[in-house]
């Protein structure tokens, strides 16, 4: 393993419309941390920071999120998405980083609603979007890139694990940035109608049984689509249906994908 060199990073990145400004801290407690204390100070949109260690990760939900020193993909970025853009940024976010991935490697990710990233049924990546005061969103990235089998938690895996080889996390991060990019441009441009069919055609849940909470109660039903706004729809056995905006969702299939 070897350390994070961002000028192999920045030499990938292509000029557009967010300019990505970079910052590494090697151990950190957390990068979110870090990019909400930027925030705070004024930093503005693109102030990226990247980690090789992080003592304190965490995920959505308050989970933690841990990885060996210098095998994962740790950063956080501050964006300031236009309001349109706002309530489907975990949508755009999740096909950024599958996006990157798929550039930088040729794997092809699945998505689960809201922001995870899949592959071969196991997660490779968590996403986390947290909004301090003001116009900043905080986004953090955590892929697991070069981990072994026994470096994993239970139901994850690594890039190294499905491919059969190490990675640079140099690339994968420019080819993420990038896409991320491209993403704000387009939204500029056309408007935010193909997020929601972009991550559609990225995602294999849809007409799946699931189950989430609601209330203390756990709900079943079918995963039917993904509405305009972001919102997950579920069809409950009954044939009502409701919509889920927040939450973790739990894929209920019997073998495993």
């Amino acid at each position: 393993m070897t350390a994070m060199v961002l000028e192999r990073v920045r030499e990938r990145l292509v000029p557009g419309e967010v300019i990505w400004k970079l910052h590494y801290e090697p151990s950190s407690s957390s990068t979110q941390e870090l990019a909400r204390a930027a925030a705070a100070r004024g930093a503005g949109e693109g102030w990226t920071v990247v980690t090789d260690v992080q003592r304190e990760g965490r995920g959505r939900l308050g989970r933690p999120w841990v990885a060996p020193p210098e095998t994962a993909l740790l950063f956080s970025t501050i964006l300031q998405p236009p309001l349109d853009v706002l309530p489907l940024l975990p949508l755009l976010a999740a096909l950024a980083v599958a996006g990157g991935i798929e550039g930088s490697t040729g794997a092809v990710p699945d998505l689960k609603w809201p922001n995870d990233v899949l592959l071969n049924g196991k997660k490779l990546a968590g996403i986390l979007l947290e909004r301090p005061a003001g116009p900043d969103v905080v986004l953090g990235v955590g892929l697991n890139v070069n981990q072994s089998p026994q470096e994993v938690p239970d139901g994850g895996t690594s890039l190294a694990i499905e491919l059969g080889h190490e990675l640079e996390r140099e690339s994968l991060l420019a080819a993420i940035l990038n896409d991320l990019g491209n993403a704000y441009e387009r939204a500029d441009r056309e408007g935010i109608a193909w997020i929601v069919p972009g991550w559609r055609s990225r995602s294999s849940m849809l007409g799946e049984a699931v189950a989430f909470h609601r209330d203390g109660k756990l709900i079943r039903g079918i995963a039917e689509d993904v509405l305009a706004d972001g919102a997950l729809r579920v069809r409950l056995e009954g044939g009502a249906q409701i919509s889920v905006v927040a939450g973790e969702i739990e894929r209920l299939r019997t073998a495993q994908s």
